[in-house]
């Protein structure tokens, strides 16, 4: 504990010089948690995003697969429709578990709020195994399931009569209410397929199919089946899984970019924290054969100078993990209007093993920066150290 004490005043004899370098180890070290907090964070909610949705292959009319995936997760109007009779050309193919269709319609209201429908039949409660409701699923017409976060927010309980917000003057009955599920079904309501396609106008079409296999180690053979079956030319066969390991990898290779600037920036506090503690051995060197002459060996030198680069280290460590803390709600923000494909579940959040990884990588940054001004200080002549004024010698 002496030794621990006396490191931690000689550090602060400088507080400006020890503030900046601590601030420069504090950056890097925020760098490099939220960079490993985002990985974490992304591979787990593209995980949650699929077993959500429940489904293996997404059949949807031809465009592009990233905002197709999009469309059917989170909900909007779409612009393309798919004939309802390609479901039976679905249904048909070997592999196929179930097909459920589905029609989804979004209403916008004034303040920028809208509201989404999902026009769906029995199939659909197969892949959602999860799910929890109070009453019943709708099976005719006029039936209404409502998400936990709509019947909260418009005061909707089950039985009542109700107006569709935006398909006014459509009236429907509410007949469930699902539990939430933290995920987007909170916010849509559900209608039999054959409401939905009357009131968006669109009699025997579907926006898209949700398909899940029999055996999901077979996806390459039933989504080729998919493709060369009568209406494949038609559909557009988005296997989710390969979908999103290919949105992982454009992340991934975003993440070693930023792997490399975040190592860069761990290089750069390390020598900062060199050149400071090179600096304090300088300023030191008459101190330095004081303590010599009382007794003190190399070894205790060292060990001094030692511990002042690693507690530099974990203080910077610490306000760097604050820091971080306090920026990665924000941060998420600006990730959510960059990335190609965006999970509703959070991208970043506290995790105490990144944490304590980061508190590591900040030790190893100590141990290796404070190498050179130790040994410095350490061979410093203790005659010649006395003698001196201060300054290099």
């Amino acid at each position: 504990m002496t030794w621990l004490r006396l490191a931690w005043s000689g550090l602060w004899r400088r507080p400006l010089r020890t503030g900046v370098t601590a601030a420069g180890v504090g950056l890097a070290v925020a760098a490099c948690f939220c960079l490993l907090a985002f990985q974490a964070g992304y591979r787990r909610s593209l995980a949650i995003e699929i077993e959500r949705l429940g489904a293996h292959v997404l059949v949807v009319p031809k465009g592009c697969p990233y905002d197709a995936a999009s469309l059917a997760l989170h909900g909007a109007n779409w612009p393309c429709h798919l004939k309802a009779a390609y479901l039976n050309d679905v249904r048909a193919t070997p592999g196929v578990a179930t097909a459920a269709p589905v029609f989804m319609g979004a209403q916008y209201e004034q303040a920028g709020r809208y509201t989404v429908y999902l026009g769906v039949d029995t199939n659909f409660l197969q892949l959602k195994p999860g799910w929890r409701f109070a009453g019943g699923f709708p099976q005719t017409s006029g039936e209404v399931l409502v998400g936990a976060e709509v019947a909260r927010r418009r005061g909707w309980d089950i039985g009542q009569q109700v107006a569709l917000p935006g398909l006014e003057p459509a009236q429907g009955q509410i007949c469930g209410v699902i539990e939430a599920t933290q995920g987007p079904d909170d916010r849509f309501i559900f209608l039999t397929l054959a409401d939905a396609q009357t009131l968006f106008r669109h009699p025997e079409e579907l926006t898209h199919i949700l398909v899940r296999l029999a055996d999901p180690t077979r996806m390459e053979s039933v989504v080729e089946a998919l493709r060369g079956c009568d209406a494949g030319m038609q559909m557009n066969i988005v296997p989710l899984a390969h979908l999103f390991r290919t949105i992982q990898s454009l992340v991934d290779a975003t993440r070693w970019f930023l792997g490399c600037v975040a190592l860069v920036g761990l290089l750069a506090a390390a020598a900062g924290v060199s050149a400071s503690l090179l600096i304090a051995v300088a300023e030191r060197i008459r101190e330095i054969g004081v303590m010599r002459g009382l007794g003190a060996s190399r070894w205790d030198i060292f060990r001094l100078f030692w511990l002042e680069t690693q507690q530099t280290c974990v203080v910077g460590a610490g306000l760097g993990m604050v820091g971080a803390w306090l920026v990665m709600g924000a941060l998420e923000s600006w990730l959510r209007t960059r990335l190609p494909f965006v999970p509703d579940a959070r991208l970043l959040e506290w995790q105490w093993s990144i944490a304590g990884g980061c508190l590591a990588i900040a030790l190893a940054v100590g141990t290796a920066a404070g190498l050179l001004p130790a040994w410095r200080a350490a061979t410093l002549p203790p005659v010649n150290a006395m003698r001196s004024r201060g300054g290099c010698a």
